[in-house]
């Protein structure tokens, strides 16, 4: 028989035993859990990783499509009149004239447009120049024959949306009569020395309003007969 002593030995022995398998037991949970928990990290990272390559090649795409755009921003500027591969002078930097008498003009890039009310030019329902246009339209080609010589000229005709009524007998619609209107201003630069060949007229009836046509002083802006001058590589100014 075991003394007491031998027998104290053994209960701690096992007791030592029982910790270590215990503790090991507990250390493989741990490091399983670790692992399932490391692998969980590595799907997420995975799939942002993913994420990230994709967002990559929509950039690249983006980049390449914006140095694209500035490809040929570049090529149309080195092809216009002052530009670094242009043979053509410079364009130099033109003031808007300013005409008086009720003309409106704008400056929009190198398009300058010259707005003529009807109540300057025409009676109601007429394409007859009133006398008094004249002097005015002779201004305005003078300026044209000078300082846009080579410019490419439209002459817009417009009017309101109200059936034509006193002058029917003349007109079959405002479609017909914004065209007439359109020539009579044409034909009367011609005759002051504007270039038939950089030249024509338009007629769009009541299509394009600058106005509300639900108005009387609406209306009265929308008829009107437009200039707009622009330079011959500009398709812009064609619209």
């Amino acid at each position: 028989m075991l003394r007491g002593n031998g027998l104290s030995r053994l209960v701690v022995v096992a007791a030592i035993v029982g910790a270590i398998a215990m503790a090991t037991g507990c250390n493989q949970q741990q490091l399983q859990e670790r692992n399932v928990a490391l692998q969980k990290q590595l799907e997420q990272s995975m799939g942002q990783n993913a994420d990230l390559q994709a967002q990559n090649d929509t950039l690249k795409a983006q980049n390449q499509s914006l140095s694209s755009d500035l490809d040929r921003a570049r090529q149309a500027a080195m092809s216009r009149p002052g530009g670094p591969g242009s043979t053509l002078p410079a364009r130099p930097t033109r003031v808007k004239p300013e005409f008086g008498e009720g003309v409106e003009t704008a400056q929009i890039g190198e398009t300058t447009t010259i707005t003529l009310p009807e109540s300057i030019i025409f009676d109601s329902g007429k394409a007859d120049l009133k006398s008094s246009s004249k002097r005015v339209l002779d201004k305005i080609a003078a300026v044209l024959n000078k300082d846009y010589a080579g410019d490419r000229i439209r002459v817009e005709g417009h009017s309101d949306n109200q059936p034509i009524k006193k002058t029917q007998n003349l007109w079959d619609d405002n479609w017909e009569l914004s065209c007439n209107r359109s020539m009579t201003v044409l034909r009367y630069l011609l005759s002051k020395g504007v270039d038939p060949k950089r030249t024509y007229a338009a007629g769009y009836a009541f299509y394009k309003p600058v106005a509300s046509s639900d108005t009387a002083a609406g209306r009265a802006k929308n008829r009107r007969v437009v200039i707009v001058v622009y330079p011959q590589h500009d398709a812009a100014g064609a619209k």
